[in-house]
Protein backbone atom coordinates (compact mmCIF):
# COMPACT_ATOMS: atom_id res chain seq x y z
CA UNK A 1 0.00 0.00 0.00
CA UNK A 2 1.20 3.80 -0.43
CA UNK A 3 0.03 5.20 2.64
CA UNK A 4 2.12 2.80 5.40
CA UNK A 5 3.70 4.21 8.78
CA UNK A 6 6.42 7.21 7.63
CA UNK A 7 7.25 10.04 6.88
CA UNK A 8 7.00 10.11 3.22
CA UNK A 9 3.58 8.37 3.00
CA UNK A 10 1.97 11.04 5.28
CA UNK A 11 3.44 14.02 3.39
CA UNK A 12 1.97 11.97 0.26
CA UNK A 13 -1.46 11.59 2.12
CA UNK A 14 -1.79 15.37 2.72
CA UNK A 15 -0.92 16.00 -0.42
CA UNK A 16 -3.76 14.45 -2.41
CA UNK A 17 -6.08 15.63 0.31
CA UNK A 18 -5.16 19.09 -0.44
CA UNK A 19 -6.35 17.89 -4.07
CA UNK A 20 -9.15 16.60 -3.19
CA UNK A 21 -10.01 19.16 -1.42
CA UNK A 22 -9.51 21.77 -4.64
CA UNK A 23 -10.71 20.08 -6.78
CA UNK A 24 -14.11 20.03 -4.94
CA UNK A 25 -14.62 23.76 -5.07
CA UNK A 26 -12.48 24.57 -8.19
CA UNK A 27 -13.80 24.43 -11.39
CA UNK A 28 -11.01 26.22 -13.09
CA UNK A 29 -9.30 23.70 -14.75
CA UNK A 30 -5.56 25.26 -15.95
CA UNK A 31 -5.53 25.93 -12.03
CA UNK A 32 -6.55 22.31 -10.96
CA UNK A 33 -3.83 21.05 -12.96
CA UNK A 34 -1.52 23.70 -11.57
CA UNK A 35 -1.98 22.84 -8.62
CA UNK A 36 -1.64 18.88 -9.13
CA UNK A 37 1.72 20.03 -10.38
CA UNK A 38 2.83 21.84 -7.85
CA UNK A 39 1.75 19.34 -5.29
CA UNK A 40 3.43 16.75 -7.03
CA UNK A 41 6.80 18.67 -7.71
CA UNK A 42 6.82 19.46 -3.72
CA UNK A 43 5.78 15.33 -2.22
CA UNK A 44 8.35 13.66 -4.92
CA UNK A 45 11.04 16.77 -3.88
CA UNK A 46 11.44 16.97 -7.83
CA UNK A 47 13.07 20.53 -9.66
CA UNK A 48 9.46 20.69 -11.89
CA UNK A 49 6.37 18.76 -13.46
CA UNK A 50 5.11 19.12 -16.50
CA UNK A 51 0.85 18.01 -17.59
CA UNK A 52 1.26 17.29 -21.70
CA UNK A 53 -2.44 16.68 -23.18
CA UNK A 54 -2.60 15.40 -26.38
CA UNK A 55 -3.85 16.98 -29.69
CA UNK A 56 -5.75 14.65 -32.01
CA UNK A 57 -5.86 17.67 -34.37
CA UNK A 58 -2.23 17.31 -34.74
CA UNK A 59 -0.98 14.39 -33.26
CA UNK A 60 0.77 16.52 -30.52
CA UNK A 61 1.49 16.34 -27.31
CA UNK A 62 1.53 19.87 -25.48
CA UNK A 63 2.37 21.56 -22.72
CA UNK A 64 -0.63 22.13 -20.51
CA UNK A 65 1.33 23.36 -17.55
CA UNK A 66 4.77 23.40 -17.34
CA UNK A 67 6.58 24.39 -14.02
CA UNK A 68 9.51 26.63 -14.85
CA UNK A 69 8.35 27.59 -18.40
CA UNK A 70 6.66 30.39 -19.64
CA UNK A 71 6.02 29.32 -23.35
CA UNK A 72 4.33 26.20 -24.32
CA UNK A 73 6.14 22.89 -25.47
CA UNK A 74 4.97 21.71 -28.38
CA UNK A 75 6.19 18.11 -30.15
CA UNK A 76 5.41 15.22 -32.22
CA UNK A 77 3.09 12.35 -29.94
CA UNK A 78 5.45 9.80 -31.02
CA UNK A 79 8.92 11.58 -30.01
CA UNK A 80 10.87 11.11 -26.97
CA UNK A 81 10.20 9.37 -23.54
CA UNK A 82 6.66 11.11 -23.36
CA UNK A 83 5.77 9.86 -26.59
CA UNK A 84 6.59 6.50 -25.60
CA UNK A 85 4.86 6.81 -22.47
CA UNK A 86 2.03 7.99 -24.23
CA UNK A 87 1.98 5.46 -26.79
CA UNK A 88 2.27 2.25 -24.57
CA UNK A 89 0.49 3.71 -22.21
CA UNK A 90 2.98 2.79 -19.29
CA UNK A 91 4.74 4.69 -16.76
CA UNK A 92 8.46 4.82 -17.36
CA UNK A 93 11.21 5.77 -14.59
CA UNK A 94 15.07 6.37 -15.52
CA UNK A 95 17.51 7.14 -13.36
CA UNK A 96 19.46 8.78 -16.14
CA UNK A 97 17.93 10.33 -19.37
CA UNK A 98 21.43 10.64 -21.09
CA UNK A 99 21.72 6.58 -21.57
CA UNK A 100 18.02 6.08 -23.07
CA UNK A 101 17.89 6.46 -26.26
CA UNK A 102 14.27 7.98 -26.75
CA UNK A 103 15.00 11.07 -24.87
CA UNK A 104 14.52 13.76 -26.84
CA UNK A 105 17.13 16.54 -26.63
CA UNK A 106 15.61 19.27 -28.40
CA UNK A 107 13.85 20.32 -25.64
CA UNK A 108 16.19 20.95 -23.30
CA UNK A 109 18.50 22.86 -26.19
CA UNK A 110 15.28 25.12 -26.53
CA UNK A 111 14.57 25.30 -22.27
CA UNK A 112 18.03 25.56 -21.71
CA UNK A 113 17.34 23.13 -18.71
CA UNK A 114 19.01 20.25 -17.92
CA UNK A 115 17.29 16.85 -17.30
CA UNK A 116 18.82 14.12 -15.75
CA UNK A 117 16.48 12.23 -14.45
CA UNK A 118 12.70 11.50 -15.14
CA UNK A 119 9.76 9.87 -13.94
CA UNK A 120 6.41 9.90 -16.68
CA UNK A 121 3.02 8.29 -16.17
CA UNK A 122 0.16 7.99 -18.71
CA UNK A 123 -2.96 9.91 -18.35
CA UNK A 124 -5.25 7.76 -18.74
CA UNK A 125 -9.52 8.52 -18.63
CA UNK A 126 -12.52 6.62 -17.75
CA UNK A 127 -12.71 5.39 -21.06
CA UNK A 128 -9.50 3.98 -21.09
CA UNK A 129 -8.17 6.43 -23.54
CA UNK A 130 -4.39 7.96 -23.22
CA UNK A 131 -4.99 11.40 -23.25
CA UNK A 132 -1.52 12.68 -22.31
CA UNK A 133 1.46 12.08 -19.53
CA UNK A 134 2.92 13.48 -16.27
CA UNK A 135 6.24 14.24 -16.57
CA UNK A 136 8.14 14.94 -13.09
CA UNK A 137 11.47 16.11 -13.76
CA UNK A 138 14.87 15.60 -11.65
CA UNK A 139 14.93 14.58 -8.13
CA UNK A 140 16.71 16.53 -6.13
CA UNK A 141 18.27 13.53 -3.41
CA UNK A 142 18.28 9.93 -4.03
CA UNK A 143 16.54 8.31 -7.34
CA UNK A 144 12.89 8.12 -8.13
CA UNK A 145 11.71 4.50 -6.44
CA UNK A 146 8.51 2.71 -7.15
CA UNK A 147 6.75 4.16 -4.43
CA UNK A 148 7.37 7.41 -5.96
CA UNK A 149 6.05 5.78 -9.42
CA UNK A 150 2.82 4.69 -7.26
CA UNK A 151 2.14 8.24 -6.30
CA UNK A 152 2.93 9.64 -9.73
CA UNK A 153 0.18 7.03 -11.36
CA UNK A 154 -2.57 8.20 -8.61
CA UNK A 155 -1.85 11.87 -9.19
CA UNK A 156 -2.07 10.93 -13.05
CA UNK A 157 -5.51 8.98 -11.95
CA UNK A 158 -6.70 12.36 -10.52
CA UNK A 159 -5.33 14.63 -13.87
CA UNK A 160 -7.26 12.16 -16.10
CA UNK A 161 -10.75 12.52 -13.41
CA UNK A 162 -10.42 16.54 -13.18
CA UNK A 163 -9.99 16.91 -16.90
CA UNK A 164 -13.13 15.32 -17.72
CA UNK A 165 -15.44 16.85 -15.20
CA UNK A 166 -13.85 19.93 -15.86
CA UNK A 167 -14.52 19.64 -19.82
CA UNK A 168 -18.26 18.12 -18.95
CA UNK A 169 -18.88 21.59 -16.39
CA UNK A 170 -17.43 23.55 -19.49
CA UNK A 171 -19.51 21.39 -22.29
CA UNK A 172 -22.28 22.58 -19.84
CA UNK A 173 -22.00 25.52 -19.21
CA UNK A 174 -21.78 26.34 -23.25
CA UNK A 175 -24.65 24.85 -24.19
CA UNK A 176 -26.38 26.61 -21.19
CA UNK A 177 -25.11 30.24 -22.31
CA UNK A 178 -25.55 29.59 -25.78
CA UNK A 179 -29.27 27.94 -25.40
CA UNK A 180 -30.01 32.00 -22.63
CA UNK A 181 -28.16 33.81 -25.88
CA UNK A 182 -30.66 32.42 -28.22
CA UNK A 183 -33.47 33.20 -25.68
CA UNK A 184 -32.18 36.84 -26.01
CA UNK A 185 -31.90 36.87 -29.70
CA UNK A 186 -35.84 35.50 -30.20
CA UNK A 187 -37.11 38.52 -28.00
CA UNK A 188 -34.66 40.85 -29.82
CA UNK A 189 -35.66 39.84 -33.10
CA UNK A 190 -39.33 41.06 -32.23
CA UNK A 191 -38.10 44.81 -33.43
CA UNK A 192 -34.89 45.57 -35.38
CA UNK A 193 -34.64 49.03 -33.73
CA UNK A 194 -34.25 47.72 -30.46
CA UNK A 195 -32.11 45.04 -31.64
CA UNK A 196 -29.41 44.97 -28.81
CA UNK A 197 -30.57 46.36 -26.16
CA UNK A 198 -30.48 42.94 -24.01
CA UNK A 199 -26.64 42.49 -25.22
CA UNK A 200 -26.00 46.71 -24.14
CA UNK A 201 -27.99 46.12 -20.85
CA UNK A 202 -25.88 43.15 -20.25
CA UNK A 203 -22.19 45.13 -21.02
CA UNK A 204 -23.20 48.20 -18.90
CA UNK A 205 -24.53 45.75 -15.84
CA UNK A 206 -20.87 43.97 -15.96
CA UNK A 207 -19.34 47.58 -15.73
CA UNK A 208 -21.47 48.44 -12.97
CA UNK A 209 -21.13 45.43 -11.10
CA UNK A 210 -17.24 45.75 -11.74
CA UNK A 211 -17.03 49.17 -10.57
CA UNK A 212 -18.66 48.26 -7.67
CA UNK A 213 -16.74 45.63 -6.51
CA UNK A 214 -19.49 42.92 -6.69
CA UNK A 215 -18.23 39.28 -6.46
CA UNK A 216 -17.83 36.93 -9.09
CA UNK A 217 -20.95 34.75 -8.52
CA UNK A 218 -23.20 37.60 -8.24
CA UNK A 219 -21.86 38.97 -11.34
CA UNK A 220 -22.63 35.98 -13.22
CA UNK A 221 -25.95 35.79 -11.51
CA UNK A 222 -26.56 39.46 -13.17
CA UNK A 223 -25.23 38.84 -16.57
CA UNK A 224 -27.45 36.45 -17.32
CA UNK A 225 -30.40 38.48 -15.77
CA UNK A 226 -29.42 41.22 -17.81
CA UNK A 227 -29.56 38.82 -20.93
CA UNK A 228 -32.62 38.12 -20.23
CA UNK A 229 -34.55 40.95 -18.21
CA UNK A 230 -36.62 41.54 -21.12
CA UNK A 231 -37.83 38.28 -22.09
CA UNK A 232 -41.58 38.26 -21.11
CA UNK A 233 -41.81 41.04 -23.33
CA UNK A 234 -42.04 38.28 -25.88
CA UNK A 235 -46.35 38.08 -24.35
CA UNK A 236 -46.72 41.70 -25.55
CA UNK A 237 -48.11 42.37 -28.76
CA UNK A 238 -46.48 44.00 -31.59
CA UNK A 239 -49.05 46.54 -32.08
CA UNK A 240 -47.72 48.10 -28.28
CA UNK A 241 -44.37 46.64 -28.79
CA UNK A 242 -43.56 48.62 -31.80
CA UNK A 243 -46.00 51.82 -31.66
CA UNK A 244 -44.41 55.03 -33.02
CA UNK A 245 -46.41 57.38 -30.55
CA UNK A 246 -47.36 57.61 -26.80
CA UNK A 247 -48.93 54.66 -25.32
CA UNK A 248 -52.38 54.40 -23.70
CA UNK A 249 -53.18 53.74 -20.21
CA UNK A 250 -54.41 50.11 -21.27
CA UNK A 251 -51.54 49.84 -23.33
CA UNK A 252 -48.99 50.57 -20.82
CA UNK A 253 -50.43 48.36 -18.63
CA UNK A 254 -49.90 45.37 -20.74
CA UNK A 255 -46.31 46.50 -21.75
CA UNK A 256 -45.76 46.78 -17.81
CA UNK A 257 -46.64 43.12 -17.34
CA UNK A 258 -43.74 41.89 -19.01
CA UNK A 259 -42.31 42.35 -15.85
CA UNK A 260 -44.61 39.79 -14.44
CA UNK A 261 -43.86 37.41 -17.90
CA UNK A 262 -40.29 37.69 -17.59
CA UNK A 263 -40.22 36.45 -13.36
CA UNK A 264 -42.76 33.46 -14.86
CA UNK A 265 -40.77 32.23 -17.70
CA UNK A 266 -37.50 32.41 -15.58
CA UNK A 267 -38.65 31.08 -12.37
CA UNK A 268 -39.49 27.33 -15.10
CA UNK A 269 -36.15 27.62 -16.05
CA UNK A 270 -33.62 25.56 -13.24
CA UNK A 271 -31.45 27.74 -12.81
CA UNK A 272 -28.58 25.93 -10.68
CA UNK A 273 -26.84 27.11 -6.99
CA UNK A 274 -25.65 30.58 -7.17
CA UNK A 275 -27.60 30.97 -10.11
CA UNK A 276 -31.08 30.75 -8.15
CA UNK A 277 -31.39 34.35 -8.20
CA UNK A 278 -31.30 35.11 -11.84
CA UNK A 279 -35.34 35.09 -12.36
CA UNK A 280 -35.20 37.45 -8.93
CA UNK A 281 -32.60 40.17 -10.51
CA UNK A 282 -33.92 40.60 -13.80
CA UNK A 283 -37.77 40.67 -12.62
CA UNK A 284 -36.51 43.85 -10.74
CA UNK A 285 -35.27 46.38 -12.85
CA UNK A 286 -38.32 48.64 -13.20
CA UNK A 287 -38.56 48.96 -9.43
CA UNK A 288 -37.25 52.41 -7.64
CA UNK A 289 -35.53 52.72 -4.21
CA UNK A 290 -38.28 54.80 -3.07
CA UNK A 291 -41.16 52.23 -3.81
CA UNK A 292 -42.94 53.74 -6.87
CA UNK A 293 -41.80 50.93 -9.12
CA UNK A 294 -42.99 48.10 -10.63
CA UNK A 295 -44.57 45.10 -10.20
CA UNK A 296 -44.31 45.02 -6.30
CA UNK A 297 -43.23 48.36 -5.39
CA UNK A 298 -40.22 46.99 -3.64
CA UNK A 299 -38.01 50.04 -1.72
CA UNK A 300 -34.88 50.53 -0.62
CA UNK A 301 -32.92 47.36 0.25
CA UNK A 302 -36.19 45.11 -0.66
CA UNK A 303 -34.25 45.20 -4.44
CA UNK A 304 -31.78 43.05 -5.01
CA UNK A 305 -28.39 44.04 -6.02
CA UNK A 306 -28.88 42.75 -8.80
CA UNK A 307 -32.00 44.62 -9.75
CA UNK A 308 -31.02 48.11 -8.83
CA UNK A 309 -27.62 47.74 -11.22
CA UNK A 310 -29.85 46.27 -14.37
CA UNK A 311 -32.26 49.61 -13.18
CA UNK A 312 -29.75 51.73 -14.41
CA UNK A 313 -28.35 50.05 -17.19
CA UNK A 314 -31.67 49.16 -18.75
CA UNK A 315 -32.55 53.02 -18.25
CA UNK A 316 -28.95 54.26 -19.71
CA UNK A 317 -29.41 52.37 -23.05
CA UNK A 318 -32.68 53.00 -23.57
CA UNK A 319 -32.52 57.07 -23.57
CA UNK A 320 -28.86 56.71 -25.47
CA UNK A 321 -31.08 54.48 -28.11
CA UNK A 322 -33.22 55.12 -31.24
CA UNK A 323 -36.65 54.86 -30.46
CA UNK A 324 -39.57 54.74 -32.68
CA UNK A 325 -41.30 58.15 -30.32
CA UNK A 326 -37.78 59.86 -29.92
CA UNK A 327 -34.27 60.48 -30.73
CA UNK A 328 -31.58 59.24 -29.03
CA UNK A 329 -30.49 61.47 -25.64
CA UNK A 330 -26.84 62.15 -25.17
CA UNK A 331 -24.20 60.24 -22.80
CA UNK A 332 -23.89 64.35 -20.61
CA UNK A 333 -27.67 64.45 -20.97
CA UNK A 334 -28.53 60.62 -19.90
CA UNK A 335 -26.00 60.52 -17.09
CA UNK A 336 -27.24 63.62 -15.34
CA UNK A 337 -30.68 62.21 -15.83
CA UNK A 338 -29.77 59.28 -13.73
CA UNK A 339 -27.69 61.58 -10.98
CA UNK A 340 -30.76 63.27 -10.87
CA UNK A 341 -33.04 60.21 -9.90
CA UNK A 342 -30.13 58.99 -7.33
CA UNK A 343 -31.99 57.74 -3.99
CA UNK A 344 -35.50 57.97 -5.36
CA UNK A 345 -35.41 55.94 -8.90
CA UNK A 346 -32.22 55.06 -8.79
CA UNK A 347 -29.43 52.87 -6.19
CA UNK A 348 -26.92 55.89 -5.65
CA UNK A 349 -23.77 53.54 -5.95
CA UNK A 350 -24.94 52.02 -9.37
CA UNK A 351 -25.21 54.83 -10.66
CA UNK A 352 -21.68 56.11 -9.31
CA UNK A 353 -20.81 53.38 -10.78
CA UNK A 354 -21.82 53.95 -14.20
CA UNK A 355 -20.40 57.47 -14.19
CA UNK A 356 -17.18 56.63 -13.27
CA UNK A 357 -16.73 53.75 -16.21
CA UNK A 358 -17.79 56.69 -18.38
CA UNK A 359 -15.43 59.35 -17.00
CA UNK A 360 -12.31 56.69 -16.56
CA UNK A 361 -12.92 55.86 -20.66
CA UNK A 362 -12.63 59.71 -21.82
CA UNK A 363 -16.25 59.50 -22.73
CA UNK A 364 -17.56 62.50 -20.08
CA UNK A 365 -15.63 64.91 -17.88
CA UNK A 366 -16.19 65.33 -14.21
CA UNK A 367 -17.31 68.33 -14.16
CA UNK A 368 -19.71 67.40 -17.17
CA UNK A 369 -21.44 64.86 -14.35
CA UNK A 370 -21.31 66.52 -11.15
CA UNK A 371 -23.64 64.82 -8.24
CA UNK A 372 -24.44 67.05 -4.96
Amino acid sequence: MLFNNGNIESVQLKSLLRITRAISHVRDLHSLITLLASETSKVLDVERSTVFLYSSKTDELWSYVAEGESEEIRFSASRGIAGSVFRNEKTLLLHDVSKDQRFNKTIDKTTGFITRNMLTAPIINSSGVCIGVFQVINKKEDNFTAKDAEFLEIVSSETAVTIENVRLLESRKRMFESLIKALTVSIEARDPLTAGHSFDVTFLSGKIAEYMNIDSDTRETIYYAALLHDYGKIAVPDSILKKPGTLSDDETAILRKHVQHTKIILSSIEFEGKLDQVPVFASQHHERVDGKGYPDGLKGDEISIGGKIIAVADVFEALTAKRHYREPYSMKKTLNLLISGIDTQFDRKAVLALRDYFIDIGKVKWEEVPID
